[in-house]
C-alpha cells in the first residue's frame, strides 16, 4: 500500500517552515482506496509570496487545527504505508520535524516520484509535476494545493505501477539509498563521484553554481550532505541540486585554498560569505623627547606604517610581550608595565643606555626583516606527484603540482610550477594551519 502525500508549507525547508496544509491518498497498487485531507494552523504568519503561490492566507488557517490535533489521523492514513511524495524529503521532512516535536517517532519507507519517473521514463526536458501533467495529459486544476497536487501524483503513480519493470523494488531497498539522493540528480553522476580530496560543486537545472566545498572523501562527504542532519538538506538545497562537479587536489591544504579561491570567485548563493578580519591594532615606533626609543599599541591609522598588523589589541599585546622576552628589552619603554611582565615570568635587569639601544635596534632590524620564501609539499592527485604551495616573501602565491622526481631549489624553480592565486587573510590563515604539519622546503 501506498500513502501518496502532498503537503503545503510556510516555507521552503522545515528546520523553519511549518505545514499550513497536508493531502493523504492511500492506494493499493491499483487505486485510490482512501483519503484525507485538512489545513492547518501553523501558528505563524504565512509569507505573502506563499499566499501568492497556494492560494492559503492567514485568515484561511485562523480556524483550521493546529498539527497536534490531527496529529493521530494523519499518523493512522501511514502507518504501515509506503510513503510517497513528488520530491519526498520535501514533504516527509515536514511531517518528521512535526512529529518529532511531539514526542513520536516517524520512520517510513519512501518513495519519490521525481526520480522514480526518470527512471521509468527517461529522456524528458522536466520532471516537475507540472511538466509531468502536461505531457501525460493529466488534469490538476487545483496545482499548489495539497489535494491537487496529491491526485495529479496518483495519476502519475498509476503510469509509473503500469510502466515499471523492477524499478520500485529496487528504490525500496535499503542499500540503494535511492530516496536520499536529491531528487533532480542524476544517480550515476553521484556514483561516478571520487572518493579522493578535492572540491565539489552543486549545480542548479542552468549550470549555476549553488555551493562550494572541500572534503578528504567527496563521494562520503556529498553523502552526509544528503542525511536530514546536514546543513544543505536544511537550507532547502537539495531539491535545486542537477548537478555535481569536482576537482582533485591531492592534499587536504590544497583543497582548502582552492575552496577559498573558488567561494571568493564564484559567490555561491549557499556558502556563507567569508568575512575577513581587518586589521585594526598596529605596533609602532618611535623616539620620545630624550631620544629613547619606545614600542606602543595603537589603533591603525591612514599614513602610519606599523611595524606589523593586528586585528585586536590582546592579538598585539600578546605579541609585544613575545617579542620583549625575546631580545630583553625594557618593559617599560614599550608600553608595559614591569610588574605586570613578572606574572608573563619576565623580569628586567637594568642596563646601560648603550646595550638599551642595541637590543632595540637588534628587535627592530628583526621584525624589518623580510619574511622567508618557501615550498610546503604535499600529497598529489596521484600516486607519482607531489602538491606544492609556493610561499614568496610571506606573501601566497599559489600552489600547482610536481612529479616526485623533481627537485626544487629556488624561487624560479617553485614558480614554474604553481598556478598564481590571491594572497587574502583567509589563505594565510589556511597556510599557517597547515605548515607545522608539512614538510617545508626554504627557497633561496
Amino acid at each position: 500500500m501506498f500513502a501518496i502525500v502532498d503537503i503545503e508549507t510556510t516555507g521552503s525547508a522545515a528546520n523553519y517552515g511549518k505545514i499550513t496544509e497536508v493531502a493523504i491518498l492511500v492506494h493499493d497498487g491499483q487505486r485510490v482506496v482512501d483519503e484525507y485531507q485538512s489545513l492547518i494552523n501553523p501558528e505563524r504568519g504565512i509569507p505573502p509570496g506563499i499566499t501568492a503561490l497556494t492560494g492559503i492566507s492567514n485568515e484561511m488557517v485562523a480556524d483550521a487545527p493546529k498539527f497536534y490535533e490531527v496529529a493521530k489521523e494523519i499518523h493512522m492514513m501511514l502507518e504501515g504505508n509506503i510513503f510517497v511524495a513528488h520530491n519526498v524529503n520535501f514533504d516527509y521532512s515536514f511531517l518528521k520535524k512535526e512529529f518529532e516535536e511531539l514526542g513520536a517517532e516517524f520512520k517510513h519507507k519512501k518513495l519519490c516520484s521525481v526520480r522514480l519517473s526518470r527512471k521509468v521514463f527517461p529522456g524528458l526536458r522536466s520532471y516537475s509535476l507540472g511538466k509531468l501533467c502536461d505531457h501525460f495529459g493529466i488534469a490538476n486544476h487545483a496545482r499548489h494545493r495539497a489535494m491537487g497536487d496529491a491526485k495529479a501524483t496518483a495519476e502519475l503513480m498509476d503510469l509509473i505501477l503500469e510502466n515499471e519493470s523492477g524499478e520500485i523494488e529496487y528504490f525500496l531497498k535499503k542499500n540503494s539509498k535511492e530516496a536520499d539522493l536529491p531528487p533532480n540528480l542524476d544517480k550515476q553522476v553521484f556514483e561516478n563521484l571520487p572518493d579522493q580530496t578535492g572540491v565539489y560543486y552543486f549545480h542548479d537545472e542552468h549550470g549555476k553554481v549553488l555551493y562550494v566545498g572541500k572534503a578528504n572523501n567527496i563521494k562520503k562527504r556529498i553523502r552526509g550532505h544528503f542525511s536530514s542532519t546536514d546543513v544543505i538538506y536544511k537550507q532547502g538545497m537539495k531539491d535545486k541540486i542537477f548537478d555535481i562537479s569536482f576537482e582533485l587536489c591531492g592534499d587536504e591544504l590544497v583543497a582548502f585554498l582552492f575552496e577559498a579561491y573558488e567561494i571568493r570567485r564564484l559567490f555561491p548563493p549557499f556558502n556563507k560569505a567569508q568575512k575577513y578580519p581587518a586589521s585594526r591594532y598596529g605596533l609602532y615606533h618611535y623616539q620620545d623627547a630624550k631620544g629613547n626609543h619606545r614600542l606602543s599599541i595603537g589603533k591603525a591609522q591612514k599614513g602610519l606604517k606599523p611595524l606589523a598588523k593586528f586585528t585586536s589589541f590582546d592579538k598585539a599585546r600578546t605579541f609585544l610581550i613575545q617579542l620583549v622576552k625575546e631580545y630583553e628589552l625594557d618593559p617599560e619603554l614599550c608600553s608595559l608595565p614591569a610588574d605586570a611582565m613578572k606574572f608573563f615570568g619576565y623580569s628586567f635587569k637594568s642596563i646601560g643606555e648603550d646595550e638599551v639601544n642595541a637590543r632595540f635596534s637588534k628587535a627592530l632590524e628583526g621584525l624589518n626583516a623580510k619574511p622567508d620564501s618557501f615550498v610546503i609539499m604535499g600529497q598529489g592527485r596521484t600516486i607519482d606527484e607531489q602538491s606544492i604551495v609556493y610561499v614568496e616573501e610571506g606573501v601566497y602565491k599559489g600552489f600547482g603540482f610536481v612529479a616526485d622526481d623533481i627537485t626544487l631549489s629556488n624561487n624560479a624553480s617553485a614558480k614554474e610550477f604553481i598556478t598564481n592565486y590571491p594572497d587574502t587573510p583567509e589563505t594565510q590563515r589556511i597556510i599557517n594551519q597547515f605548515k607545522e604539519k608539512r614538510r617545508v622546503l626554504k627557497m633561496n
